[in-house]
């Protein structure tokens, strides 16, 4: 069998991120609308490499395809100048079963949550937002940057990284408005995004400013948080999926845990709030939180427009 292979060169020929934001909307509400069919990934630690591998199908009823991505995470890759994530995608016929095409499983990440985070902050930060903060420096913050700027009119962009030469390298490849910064920008911004893969938070309260919208995105695992427990109960949080949330959302189960937080605190999912169903920001000072482990919906939706754009 020799399948067709889409590498992250025509991942980013065959859609904009203006695409992926709108494909990311569709995923949403696939979810909350209980269309989707994503169960709960399998989650394989491999602790003697630091690693962790995840497999992640998915299926929307009625619809042509049927996805499975295989994603594996190496923690100390970013130390030895390799990439945090490297995965697959295999694209399968829903009518009768059979492969059809091979996606590089990076680039598809790396753009399907950004654009969730653009989407969560087009729906859920201030209109007039204009300073953001993007805090992390590898191939998921790239997007970050790429995708709050596709939907706010931001006049800077600062980004945070584990050393100031790590956030000085990482900025050559944006113009001059992207810029190397530290926690004391965090008081100014409008929009922060969290792209890392640490266990502890990466700030506190009192750091961030009355109003601001965050998109935490870098903890996907039950005992990882970029959050404070004092913020996840201060702000208005969002989730991608509920379910998988209850087992992987660090964020929120490490407050739940600590006994100052539930699950009936949290506002609802991303998709609840597009269908109007679940209220969103409701003045100047609410801060909300868009709380994502990343969801497989997002992946199929992004492997079937590269599909449907390729198609002979």
């Amino acid at each position: 069998m020799n399948l067709p292979f889409y590498s992250e060169d025509d991942v980013k020929e065959a859609l904009s991120m203006t695409e992926a934001i709108s494909a990311m909307r569709k995923a949403f509400t696939s979810l909350s609308n209980q269309i989707a069919i994503v169960p709960n990934r399998i989650n394989l630690p491999i602790k003697d490499q630091n690693a962790l591998h995840l497999s992640m199908p998915a299926y929307i009823k009625g619809g042509k395809y049927i996805m499975i991505k295989l994603v594996n995470v190496h923690f100390d890759n970013p130390n030895n100048n390799l990439p945090l994530i490297n995965g697959l995608i295999l694209m399968m016929d829903a009518k009768i079963g059979t492969p059809i095409a091979l996606i590089d499983g990076k680039s598809v990440t790396s753009l399907r949550t950004g654009a969730s985070s653009g989407l969560a902050t087009e729906l859920l930060s201030k209109s007039d937002s204009k300073i953001g903060v993007v805090v992390g420096t590898g191939a998921q913050a790239v997007s970050q940057v790429e995708a709050i700027q596709c939907v706010r009119n931001l006049k800077s962009i600062k980004v945070i990284g584990r050393t100031i030469d790590q956030a000085e390298e990482f900025c050559k490849q944006f113009d001059s408005f992207v810029e190397p910064g530290n926690n004391d920008c965090l008081v100014d911004a409008d929009i922060i995004c969290t792209a890392t893969t640490s266990d502890n938070p990466l700030f506190e309260v009192d750091d961030v400013k009355p109003g601001v919208h965050i998109n935490a995105v870098g903890a996907h695992q039950s005992k990882s948080r970029e959050l404070p427990s004092n913020l996840i109960q201060k702000g208005k949080v969002y989730i991608d999926q509920l379910e998988p949330s209850k087992h992987e959302a660090g964020d929120i189960l490490i407050p739940i845990t600590e006994g100052i937080y539930s699950w009936d605190n949290i506002e609802g999912e991303l998709g609840e709030l597009i269908d109007g169903k679940i209220e969103g920001r409701k003045n100047d000072i609410d801060i909300t939180i868009f709380n994502s482990i990343g969801n497989a919906i997002q992946d199929l939706m992004i492997g079937t427009i590269i599909l449907e754009k390729n198609k002979n």
